[in-house]
């Protein structure tokens, strides 16, 4: 049982690094403000789906690890993404009923989150680009929550 487990927590964290790597992908200069927030819909998912595997420790520690890859403030990424997933954990099994559209639209609301704390630590990256992330990231939640399923349902993570 032990080693099941083990291959679970490994599936969760390559498709963190795998999201991790997608934020290192360099995009043209007219969709840079467009990037998603790969990793946070990926904890997301994983918080959603899995709740006892993927916890607020779990999303700090993937947010402490963003802080140092994208060189902001030290802790923001690591506070917001625990606040986020506190509050996924804390309503995992409505989320889960909603269709996929109102889904999508808490997705919105929790990506805008992380972007309101980014904002009030770091004034300086104000501006109407801060809030395209979470844009594109409700309109990518469909694929990327039924892609993430397969990769659930194929790896038999539970």
């Amino acid at each position: 049982m032990a080693e099941n487990q083990k291959s679970h927590g490994g599936i969760i964290i390559f498709t963190i690094v795998f999201a991790m790597l997608l934020m290192l992908l360099p995009l043209p200069d007219s969709l840079r403000f467009f990037r998603p927030e790969w990793v946070l819909i990926t904890l997301i998912y994983w918080a959603m789906a899995v709740p006892r595997l993927v916890g607020v420790g779990f999303a700090w520690v993937v947010g402490l690890l963003m802080d140092v890859m994208m060189g902001g403030a030290m802790g923001v990424l690591a506070f917001s993404y625990t606040l986020v997933i506190y509050l996924v954990l804390q309503f995992h099994l409505q989320l889960r009923q909603y269709p996929l559209w109102q889904q999508a639209l808490s997705i919105l609301s929790l990506v805008l989150l992380v972007d309101i704390v980014t904002v009030l630590v770091s004034p300086t990256m104000a501006g109407w680009h801060v809030w395209l992330p979470a844009v594109s990231s409700t309109v990518l939640w469909p694929v990327m929550y039924s892609l993430l399923r397969t990769v659930r349902r194929t790896f038999n993570v539970s």
